[in-house]
């Protein structure tokens, strides 16, 4: 391969995985998780008893 053909397909590989990320990060494959749980902190740290859980 030449330099210029390396660089073509560098660009390529770069651009199809820039897509890829964006098509990830604008279409969730998971649901959208609610906000009215409550968030599972460690123990050691806590915070269970101050928040009134």
């Amino acid at each position: 391969m030449t330099g210029g053909n390396a660089a073509s397909l560098r660009n390529i590989v770069v651009w199809l995985f820039i897509a890829l990320v964006a098509a990830f990060l604008t279409h969730p494959s998971s649901d959208p998780r609610s906000n009215d749980t409550p968030v599972p902190w460690p123990a050691e740290l806590g915070l269970d008893s101050n928040l009134g859980y």
